[in-house]
C-alpha cells in the first residue's frame, strides 16, 4: 500500500495495482493521478486504479489477458526508466556542481 511497496512492485516489472492510502483531505487522489500520469499508463489501467481506489462509482471489470499484457508492458517501460536515470550520489554530485 505505502510508497515503498509500490517502488518494489515496479522493481518487479510485472502488472500492479497501487491502493493508495487514503487521506483526509483527498490528497490521495491528486498522488494517484500523478502516478498514473508519470506512469503513462493506459486507460484501462487508470480506470482500473480509479474504481479499485474508490474515486469513482464504476465497476470493478478484471482485466482480460490482453489488458494485463498491456499493463506489464507499461510497467516495464516505467522500470527502464527508472534504470536509465543517474544514482543518486552522481544527481546530488551533478546537483552541486550546477550550484557552484
Amino acid at each position: 500500500r505505502g510508497e515503498d511497496s509500490l517502488v518494489r512492485a515496479l522493481w518487479a516489472g510485472r502488472p500492479l495495482v497501487w491502493q493508495i492510502y487514503p487521506q483526509h483531505d483527498n490528497a490521495h487522489h491528486g498522488k494517484l493521478h500523478a502516478f498514473l500520469d508519470w506512469l503513462q499508463a493506459p486507460p484501462s489501467l487508470r480506470q482500473f486504479h480509479a474504481t479499485w481506489n474508490a474515486l469513482d462509482d464504476a465497476p470493478l471489470v478484471l482485466p482480460a489477458e490482453s489488458m494485463l499484457q498491456e499493463w506489464a508492458l507499461c510497467v516495464q517501460s516505467a522500470r527502464a526508466r527508472l534504470l536509465a536515470q543517474d544514482d543518486l550520489v552522481t544527481q546530488i554530485l551533478g546537483f552541486i556542481r550546477e550550484k557552484r
